[in-house]
């Protein structure tokens, strides 16, 4: 923040966040695209298309192997259960 006088607190509160605000504003405009470069648009465009087939790959992948480690892990509790003499639903009252 830049080094001012300021008579009051209030004062001072407001230049603080006029500074934030002109920080956030800059920050934003990295990330801003050109619009009139049609070419770097459709790069853009396509690359987020690509990303988007990455992540819902990888969505299922993971969904899948959660599903396997539940039934591994349910499988598990049942075989322990049964060594111990246990019915799975009174593992369930636990």
């Amino acid at each position: 923040m830049d080094s001012f006088n300021f008579d009051s607190e209030e004062e001072a509160n407001i230049g603080f966040m006029d500074d934030v605000a002109n920080n956030s504003m800059s920050e934003d405009s990295d990330n801003e695209v050109d619009f009139i470069d049609i070419d770097r648009l459709r790069l853009a465009y396509q690359e987020a298309i690509s990303n988007n087939g990455m992540i819902a790959s990888a969505y299922k992948t993971m969904k899948r192997n959660y599903k396997n480690a539940c039934k591994e892990i349910e499988f598990m509790q049942q075989e322990k259960a049964s060594l111990n003499g246990i019915s799975l639903k009174d593992t369930e009252l636990l």
